[in-house]
């Protein structure tokens, strides 16, 4: 073989080889990243699922134990998490003995994530999920409502508990990465309304600007913990009958800072 030969050879090697490797970097780059970016979120995701939970478990301290102050350290990776006032939240429930209907404002903090559509929501003591610009929504972690009897009364006593927890803050707040949420209950107040023979107690929803999470509070309301129905005729709303005292607990926790 001549010396050129040889050369031309050794050339078509190497730019099958150059053309191999360049391949296989095209498939891993078409395939393969986005399986990674996919993973990375959904990890992303489940870890503000915990923290979220976590969070929810300090609001309960805060209302239930006499904590006055709670901080939370935790990573927000892949998205963002707000902080939305009462005022500028929207979302409200509004709960009746029958006779006299009376609105409760929600605040929230909600996390949206940047690299999917998820968006993972703590608002009222509930931690829920959904995805962006869909109708569904479900609730991961409840919150603290109740039917409780007494059979030692005659008839039997049936008080309905309702636990309204009010984000507040002084200020718009959003962050990423590393943050600590810090929060303290500024107030907290009992209601307790007898219910007239024959009346019921009602409860409607109303979603804020975090997005809309009415299945999830529907799901909840008429699970066997509460007990509530569908009112008929009306979109949203739920009662439960035989319910002799209402008992509203609400509390007003202020975050100072993420």
């Amino acid at each position: 073989m001549k010396m050129d030969e040889k050369a031309v050879s050794e050339a078509i090697g190497f730019i099958l080889i150059l053309g191999l490797v360049l391949t296989g970097i095209a498939l891993v780059t078409l395939y393969g990243y986005p399986v990674l970016v996919k993973e990375q979120s959904s990890t992303d995701v489940k870890n503000m699922e915990r923290a979220m939970i976590v969070i929810q478990n300090d609001m309960k301290s805060l209302c239930f134990k006499n904590v006055p102050y709670k901080e939370s350290t935790l990573q927000v990776s892949g998205g963002t998490l707000e902080v939305i006032d009462a005022g500028d939240y929207g979302g409200h429930i509004t709960v009746s003995n029958g006779t006299d209907p009376k609105e409760y404002p929600l605040g929230a903090l909600t996390y949206r994530s940047d690299r999917g559509t998820e968006v993972i929501t703590l608002e009222n003591g509930a931690v829920m999920t959904r995805q962006e610009g869909a109708t569904g929504s479900a609730m991961l972690a409840e919150p603290r409502w109740f039917c409780d009897v007494d059979p030692t009364t005659n008839p039997p006593t049936k008080t309905f508990v309702i636990y309204l927890m009010n984000i507040t803050t002084d200020e718009p707040m959003a962050k990423s990465g590393m943050t600590t949420v810090r929060m303290k209950l500024n107030s907290s107040s009992t209601q307790a309304m007898p219910v007239s023979s024959g009346e019921k107690v009602t409860v409607e929803y109303n979603s804020g600007s975090s997005g809309d999470y009415k299945v999830a509070w529907k799901n909840y309301l008429t699970s066997p913990t509460v007990g509530m129905k569908p009112k008929d005729g009306f979109q949203n709303t739920y009662e439960i009958s035989g319910v002799n005292k209402l008992v509203i607990k609400e509390y007003e926790i202020q975050i100072l800072g993420i």
